[in-house]
């Protein structure tokens, strides 16, 4: 069923969970440890699915509420809108292709293995150069690559990335997708220790090999280069 869509909700539920987790965030930045209780309180408040359409099971909310959810709950605890954030942005990306190109958004439905997934990206290799390397092997690829900065990894069920493909006629071409990090050859290690961020969980996520089916590759674009028009 869809969530209320009143545009103050999302941020009604940041200022009812907020003082937990500011009561939480010097201990968290002390010992070096994720925001593990504020995502699992995150999570059982449905914000992880609240950027997803309405129509499609979530909560509907608009960039600019989920904007004024980061502002607001910085006010608590930095490191959780932090981690948040590079959530957020994952499922609006998809929300609009769904409606302006109709593309799929297995990866932001709150119904998928019945529970709301958490997404993850790297904001330190990826985007427009890409990074990673793309092999091409029966019915798909094997990424190889060290994803830096994966905000909330400790917490999280599938990294958003792309690899980069040698593609023999077209050239070095970025391949977008979504691999769980539960996949083999993933693994999530603990190298994040800066000072006022510890609580990201912001660690490297390392691909060795993971495998890619054709139809996971959401987009397809030249290496280097950006466009709404790239399939």
């Amino acid at each position: 069923m869809a969530e209320s869509q009143s545009p103050d909700r999302w941020v009604a539920v940041v200022r009812q969970l907020g003082p937990a987790f500011a009561a939480r965030a010097a201990a968290r930045d002390a010992d070096d440890s994720f925001v593990a209780d504020n995502y699992a309180e995150l999570r059982a408040h449905r914000v992880f699915s609240a950027g997803v359409p309405a129509e499609l099971g979530g909560g509907g909310a608009s960039h600019a509420e989920l904007a004024d959810v980061l502002r607001v709950l910085a006010t608590y605890c930095s490191s959780t809108a932090l981690a948040l954030s590079m959530h957020t942005h994952q499922v609006l990306i998809p929300t609009w292709r769904w409606r302006h190109e109709q593309a799929p958004v297995e990866a932001i439905s709150p119904a998928r293995g019945g529970r709301r997934l958490v997404l993850v990206s790297s904001g330190g290799s990826d985007w427009v150069a890409g990074s990673g390397t793309a092999e091409k092997v029966d019915g798909g690829y094997r990424i190889t690559g060290r994803k830096v900065f994966s905000s909330g990894a400790p917490a999280g069920d599938l990294l958003m990335t792309m690899a980069i493909y040698a593609d023999p006629t077209a050239g070095p071409t970025v391949l977008h997708f979504a691999i769980p990090l539960s996949a083999p050859g993933v693994k999530v290690q603990d190298t994040w220790r800066t000072l006022g961020m510890r609580g990201t969980g912001s660690h490297d996520t390392v691909l060795d090999g993971v495998f890619v089916p054709d139809a996971a590759v959401g987009v397809r674009r030249p290496a280097g280069q950006w466009s709404l028009r790239c399939t």
